[in-house]
C-alpha cells in the first residue's frame, strides 16, 4: 500500500509540475524541486503518464516543458524511452535542443540493435519530422544495410531530410557507396544540403572527390563557395600543393564576398603545415 501510495503521490506531484510548466507566472525554483524529485524516484509508474504529459507539451509548443519532461522520462525509463523522446525531440519547438539530442543518441548507443528496430520504420514514416529525426538518429547507429533507405532520403522531397541524410551518409566512413551519394548531393538544389554534403567531403578527406568540390567554387551561393575552401582546406598531405586545388583557393582569396576570401585565405595558410 504505501508504494501505491507514494506513486499516487509522485502522480500528483507530475500533474502539478506539468500545469505550472504550463504556467508563465509559475514559480521556477518551485518546478525544479518537483523535476529533481521525480527524477530521484525513478519510478517506472511514472511512465505512461510522462509519456503523456510529455506529448501535449510538444502539442502545445512548449519547448521548456519538452526539456524538462524528456529528462525526467529518460531518467525514469532508459533506453525504453527512446521511440517517445524521438517524437518529442522531431517536433521544431524553437530551441536548440542539445540536452535531449545527446540523451538520444547515448540511448541509441547503449543498445544499438533495439535502437534500429525502432528508428527503421521511423525513417520511412510518413510524418516528415519524425523521418527526419530517425534519419539524423541512425548516424549513431549506422549500418551497410542503410544505405539504400539513405539513398531514397537523398531525394526526399523535404530538404532538412536530404540534410538529415547527408549527415548520416557521412557516419559510413569511406564505404564507396556512402561517397558517391555525397557527391551527387553535391548537386542538391539547395544551398545548405549542398554545405553539408561539403562538409562531410572535407572531413572524409577522398581524394577522388576533389575534382567536384572544386567545381562548386563557382557555385551562385557564397556560403557555398566558402565551404569549398573550408573543406578543401582539411585535406592533408600534398594536396594542398595540388596546382588545381591552389588554383580554386587562389579563385576564391579574391571572391566578391568577404566570407568567402576569408575562407579561402585559411585554407591557404594551411598549405605549409601540411606539407
Amino acid at each position: 500500500m504505501e508504494n501505491r501510495r507514494s506513486a499516487g503521490d509522485l502522480i500528483l506531484r507530475l500533474d502539478e509540475l506539468a500545469a505550472g510548466l504550463a504556467d508563465p507566472d509559475c514559480d521556477l525554483d518551485h518546478l525544479a524541486e518537483i523535476e529533481e524529485e521525480l527524477v530521484a524516484a525513478r519510478r517506472r509508474e511514472l511512465i505512461p503518464y510522462v509519456e503523456g504529459h510529455l506529448a501535449a507539451a510538444v502539442e502545445a509548443g512548449g519547448w521548456y516543458a519538452r526539456h524538462v519532461l524528456a529528462r525526467i522520462l529518460a531518467e525514469t525509463a532508459g533506453r525504453t524511452s527512446l521511440a517517445a523522446l524521438l517524437r518529442a525531440y522531431s517536433r521544431n519547438l524553437g530551441d536548440d535542443q542539445d540536452s535531449l539530442s545527446t540523451t538520444l543518441h547515448v540511448l541509441a548507443q547503449e543498445d544499438p540493435v533495439a535502437a534500429r528496430e525502432i528508428l527503421l520504420p521511423c525513417a520511412v514514416d510518413n510524418d516528415e519530422d519524425l523521418r527526419r529525426a530517425a534519419i539524423w538518429l541512425l548516424g549513431f547507429v549506422p549500418e551497410p544495410s542503410d544505405l539504400n533507405l539513405l539513398a531514397h532520403a537523398a531525394q526526399d522531397s523535404d530538404e532538412r531530410i536530404r540534410s538529415a541524410a547527408v549527415g548520416t551518409l557521412g557516419s559510413h566512413g569511406t564505404e564507396p557507396a556512402a561517397i558517391d551519394l555525397l557527391l551527387n548531393l553535391l548537386d542538391d538544389p539547395s544551398p545548405q544540403v549542398r554545405i553539408s554534403a561539403l562538409s562531410s567531403l572535407g572531413f572524409l578527406q577522398q581524394p577522388r572527390t576533389l575534382r567536384k568540390i572544386r567545381l562548386l567554387a563557382n557555385d551562385d551561393n557564397p556560403r557555398v563557395r566558402a565551404w569549398v575552401a573550408i573543406a578543401l582546406g582539411r585535406f592533408p598531405g600534398p594536396e594542398p600543393a595540388n596546382p588545381a586545388t591552389s588554383a580554386v583557393l587562389e579563385q576564391l582569396a579574391a571572391d566578391a564576398d568577404p566570407y568567402v576570401r576569408d575562407q579561402a585565405v585559411k585554407a591557404r595558410q594551411l598549405k605549409p603545415l601540411r606539407s
